[in-house]
């Protein structure tokens, strides 16, 4: 005996829009090694200030990091780059 949960329908397509941001970030970093905010940006698309929430929100979960600097800018890669970086 569940409840189907009233979930809004925005709320879950702003959810599987951000998942789906995020899975290109991280696919790029694995593709591509750590990069800048700017190289990011320029490789997924998405506007610089958008993608830094997202990486502060990953960082928060632990799927990325800082993991170095690059002509005054952080490096962003994944957890396990931080060695390499």
């Amino acid at each position: 005996m569940s409840e189907k949960s009233n979930v809004d329908p925005q709320k879950t397509k702003a959810m599987q829009e951000r998942t789906k941001e995020r899975n290109l970030i991280v696919r790029e970093m694995r593709s591509q090694g750590p990069l800048t905010v700017e190289e990011l940006s320029k490789a997924v698309g998405i506007e610089k200030s958008q993608l830094l929430k997202h990486l502060i929100a990953m960082g928060q979960f632990g799927k990325a990091s800082i993991v170095g600097e690059r002509d005054n800018q952080f490096v962003y890669g994944l957890p396990q780059e931080r060695k390499q970086a």
